[in-house]
């Protein structure tokens, strides 16, 4: 063999050599790359499965809040003493007549009546509607407890006929601010 074959041939495996060392690097670089996108989906797939614990324990936290009470055997009778006593206190007891006549659109009631009887906490005032259209027929003045109103004439003059009505209780408190309230049908009959 001449140098120059051997030459040749150590060019080409040279060539060889490098092209495989080539192919080495680029497979070594792909399964790196490979290695990084499986470590990322496994990091993806553990900090999902951490924010989905996370998630289920705080719903299946009991609530803290202040100001609820949740019954138990221990605390059933104390807590159905508050909610009753809760209860009453929003109360009261209607005393009045249901259908009211008057005799012509200016006239005074003889039979138009609403107390606020001794039982209750809280003084009351009432507002009177025209249920179909909602119109404020009459509105009373403040009524203590066990105080009662009669001879009742509407601030609005109706025409002769009968009309729907509701009378619209508001319980107030010594600061005149609104405890609660509560709706009642009456029926307005005017004569003439």
């Amino acid at each position: 063999m001449s140098n120059q074959e051997e030459k040749s041939n150590q060019e080409e495996r040279s060539r060889q050599e490098g092209a495989s060392g080539q192919e080495g690097v680029s497979s070594q670089e792909e399964n790196q790359k490979v290695r990084r996108k499986k470590r990322m989906i496994i990091i993806a797939f553990v900090i999902l499965l951490v924010a989905l614990i996370i998630c289920i324990l705080l719903l299946l936290r009991k609530p803290e809040e202040e100001g609820r009470n949740f019954v138990d055997r221990d605390n059933v009778d104390t807590i159905m003493e508050d909610m009753t006593e809760k209860v009453a206190e929003g109360m009261f007891e209607c005393m009045m007549t249901t259908e009211w006549t008057f005799e012509n659109g200016d006239s005074e009631s003889p039979n138009a009546y609403v107390a606020n009887v001794e039982n209750n906490r809280y003084t009351i005032y009432f507002d009177v509607y025209e249920k179909e259209s909602n119109e404020l027929l009459y509105s009373s003045p403040l009524l203590p407890v066990g105080t009662e109103i009669r001879n009742i004439k509407l601030d609005k003059k109706l025409a002769a006929g009968e009309y729907k009505a509701v009378v619209m209780y508001t319980l107030v408190d010594d600061d005149e601010q609104e405890v609660s309230s509560a709706g009642f049908n009456i029926t307005i009959s005017i004569n003439n």
